[in-house]
């Protein structure tokens, strides 16, 4: 079966050359139409040229036929206006001629140049400079010739421009339409790319999804006969050591004394262990029993529970003359009898490992969010940091039986009685400065808060 990654990358690397492409596409677009305007607008120039290429014609022209007619120097001003800026205009036009769109204007404005050279030396020159009015009327005649072949170059480039400006104009709006209709397309692709690799990302997903539920739940199977196979065990392992033991206090209460001193001594170690493992069958039962024994989570009055439990230890109380203080607590969703387990478990543990002469334990709340952070503190011998992920593994023990008794399963039952509840257990203390143990339970819809007792 593919991989996740197998499954995606091929979509990923078509997402990125549509990305690309179309990219690609848009600067090329942009370069060919800015190109085009380009030219379309030297075409435009060139034309504007043009037209004032004929005005200054007709302006030189009207100049000499006036002076021609009349003698008035009055009339060679436009002329000479005009005149000047011939030269200037026709090189400008000759420059936009080198366009490769404009070459084929070339051979006329060439035409125009020689025509109105001609015009320039044949009549302008010598009627400005004095000629005959025969002689004047003869070059105008002639002068009308050539200013008429001067005017068709110009009309006939005007309308080579015109026509290129046209067809410049037409390719920006196709360029542009094509480049629309190119990103567009890209665009479509990539939107039905991303949606295949959407959906392909949503059923790996789902394939993941049931993978895990799969695993989970054969997890839980497996966990349910590990939790069955150690309650059978358990139980069935308690007759034989019921016998065990059993014989052997019998033993020792009609053999004590009469056999030598080896002998007591090993009979009383065979007494001790079976006790010892007797109570470490029963822990085990009920560490299994948390989960397996376990009723439905309903509310609770957490308050009413603490003092139950602070009842049901009043002779360890009043023999280490303790103080031991419930505050306030909320009402919480969870198991009566397992909460009452729980909370005993961790204010014994409080009274246990306590050398102060005065032990002190207080069973605090606080509101976090929506759930409760239940604290047990105590002025007891503390617990070394280094130490506070151990304590809550099952059978492990900080200190000797001879120190402390127990079978170094009380905070395991306690931690998994919390997980059962959803929450999370921490312990913050440091060595010879007291202990708090900590919890969070979800609160109830009515729950509301109240200050803790003093």
């Amino acid at each position: 079966m593919k991989t996740l990654r197998a499954r995606i990358e091929p979509s990923t690397m078509a997402l990125a050359a549509i990305v690309l492409g179309t990219i690609v596409v848009g600067i090329l677009a942009y370069a060919v139409i800015a190109n085009i305007r380009t030219d379309a607008r030297l075409a435009n120039n060139t034309r504007l040229d043009l037209q004032t290429m004929l005005v200054l014609v007709v302006d030189e022209e009207t100049g000499v036929r006036g002076f021609a007619a009349t003698g008035s120097r009055l009339f060679l001003d436009p002329y000479r206006a005009a005149n000047r800026r011939f030269p200037p205009t026709l090189a400008s036009l000759n420059v936009s001629a080198q366009n490769p769109n404009l070459t084929s204007i070339q051979d006329d404005l060439e035409g125009l140049r020689s025509s109105h050279a001609l015009w320039e030396a044949d009549v302008a020159t010598p009627i400005v400079n004095g000629t005959t009015p025969a002689d004047s009327d003869k070059r105008l005649k002639d002068g009308k010739v050539l200013m008429d072949r001067v005017r068709s170059h110009i009309n006939e480039a005007r309308d080579e421009v015109e026509a290129v400006a046209n067809r410049l104009s037409l390719e920006v709006q196709q360029a542009i339409i094509v480049s629309i209709l190119a990103i567009v397309l890209m665009t479509i692709a990539l939107g039905i790319v991303a949606v295949r690799f959407e959906h392909a990302r949503l059923r790996e997903e789902q394939r993941l999804r049931e993978q895990v539920d799969e695993r989970n739940a054969a997890l839980e199977r497996s966990n349910q006969s590990l939790r069955e196979f150690a309650y059978v065990a358990s139980h069935d392992l308690q007759e034989p050591l019921r016998t065990i033991a059993s014989f052997t206090e019998l033993l020792q209460k009609r053999y004590g004394g009469r056999l030598d001193a080896d002998a007591d001594e090993f009979i009383g170690f065979v007494v001790d262990g079976a006790k010892r493992m007797q109570q470490l069958i029963d822990d085990v039962l009920e560490y299994s029993r948390v989960s397996t024994h376990g009723k439905p989570l309903a509310p609770v009055d957490l308050e009413a529970v603490a003092r139950r439990s602070v009842a049901n230890l009043r002779a360890s109380i009043e023999e280490r003359g303790a103080e031991v203080t419930v505050g306030s607590l909320p009402h919480v969703m969870g198991d009566e009898i397992q909460l009452g387990q729980l909370l005993q478990n961790l204010v014994g543990n409080a009274l246990k490992y306590n050398r102060s002469a005065r032990p002190r334990v207080d069973v605090t709340a606080r509101r976090e969010g929506r759930d409760w952070r239940i604290a047990v503190s105590d002025n007891g011998i503390g617990i070394a940091p280094e130490y506070h992920e151990r304590i809550f593994r099952i059978f492990s023990r900080l200190h000797t039986r001879g120190e402390y008794g127990g079978t170094g399963i009380g905070l395991a039952i306690c931690k998994r009685i919390v997980d059962r509840h959803g929450g999370r257990m921490t312990v913050d203390s440091e060595e010879g400065k007291g202990a708090s143990f900590a919890f969070s339970l979800a609160g109830t819809e009515e729950t509301t808060w109240q200050s803790p007792a003093t």
